[in-house]
């Protein structure tokens, strides 16, 4: 499987060895508060969505590596050859470094528009987690619509942001965010010698 590769780290195929280090990810509440899915996933349910997976051509889950660390999840939803579209999410471990979301994004748009041949890629995200999205419009998503009410949390109802980027968008757009996301590293690691 060809891996989506770049300077500054990589996606490796979601495999049963990850599935200890990815579950408590998944139920830290910084993560599980920005998920659709936000009650703590037991093991047997995390072994099954596992299971599942293996089984499912239009799901592909990732684990992005820098520096052969693992720091989050990149996952591929709905995709289809046909169409050449498909959803995408991502989350990245509670203690990742500063800048690991715009470096998996970065990783999950090559991936998506180089090895799946993508025309179309989509997200949903619930409208309070303003950061990610005002993340993706910098990178060259566009807002497509707002869902209201769309998301019960169990107590509460959220509007849902959507938006998408087409394949010409990411090639206008991916130059850019490489250095950006370069010079952003270079920040960060001068910022953590200093420390």
């Amino acid at each position: 499987m060809k891996k989506a590769l770049n300077t500054l780290g990589h996606l490796e195929p979601l495999i049963e060895a990850d599935l200890e280090m990815i579950l408590p990810w998944r139920n830290a509440p910084e993560v599980r508060n920005n998920m659709f899915t936000n009650h703590e996933i037991s093991w047997q349910e995390h072994v099954d969505w596992f299971k599942r997976l293996q089984k499912d051509s239009s799901k592909k889950h990732f684990v992005w590596r820098e520096n052969n660390i693992a720091h989050g999840v990149v996952c591929f939803m709905n995709y289809n050859v046909t169409t050449r579209s498909a959803f995408w999410g991502f989350y990245s471990a509670p203690r990742a470094p500063k800048g690991t979301g715009l470096k998996m994004e970065y990783a999950a748009l090559e991936y998506a528009f180089d090895a799946l041949n993508l025309h179309k890629l989509s997200c949903e995200v619930i409208a309070f987690n303003v950061a990610v999205v005002n993340m993706h419009i910098k990178v060259g998503f566009v807002k497509e619509g707002c869902f209201r009410d769309q998301h019960y949390d169990g107590k509460n109802y959220h509007d849902v942001i959507r938006l998408s980027i087409l394949e010409e968008e990411w090639k206008q757009n991916k130059a850019a965010l490489a250095s950006r996301i370069g010079l952003m590293s270079n920040h960060v690691s001068g910022e953590e010698r200093d420390n």
